[in-house]
């Protein structure tokens, strides 16, 4: 009988171990979603671009932008900014820029972290957000004037069928 009782032991101690442990994992609430976005305009490419929401943490980047018709181009201005819609709120909350003789035939576009909230002061989650899009702005030196191209990334409203709509 002692045998069957010592043997229970560790089983016990196991079980308990995993409620225990179980219960720790409960304690943070909220969903994590990850985006993994790409798109076009006329002049670019934007691939590999993540999105990653939290309850308490936003963050976005880590795409790259290429140009379609060149290996090679060379200006002293390029920027770009990411908007997203909440509602009817459109922000900008990633930027970069560059100045000074640079081949913006290729270019990474990092990445930004922190919280985001909305206009009651809440974390936003995936069903906020109804639209993604990103804004390429550069010089173009062989016409002497600044271009601006939009590379719409996600649109609530205009998939019909989506695992997003269910959220």
């Amino acid at each position: 009988m002692k045998k069957h009782i010592k043997g229970l032991v560790p089983c016990v101690y196991l079980m308990l171990s995993f409620f225990v442990l179980s219960g720790c994992n409960a304690q943070k609430s909220g969903s994590t979603y990850y985006l993994l976005l790409m798109g076009e305009s006329e002049s670019w490419n934007l691939t590999g671009y993540e999105i990653v929401i939290t309850p308490e943490d936003f963050k976005a980047g880590f795409g790259t932008l290429k140009m379609k018709k060149d290996n090679t181009y060379m200006t002293d201005f390029f920027h770009f900014e990411t908007h997203v819609v909440i509602e009817s709120d459109d922000s900008v909350v990633h930027t970069g820029s560059v100045t000074g003789e640079t081949n913006i035939a290729e270019y990474t576009t990092g990445a930004i972290a922190g919280p985001y909230i909305n206009k009651n002061g809440d974390f936003i989650t995936l069903k906020d957000i109804h639209e993604i899009y990103v804004v390429v702005e550069w010089w173009d030196t062989s016409k002497n004037e600044s271009l601006k191209e939009r590379i719409d990334l996600f649109n609530k409203s205009k998939k019909e069928k989506s695992f997003l709509n269910e959220l």
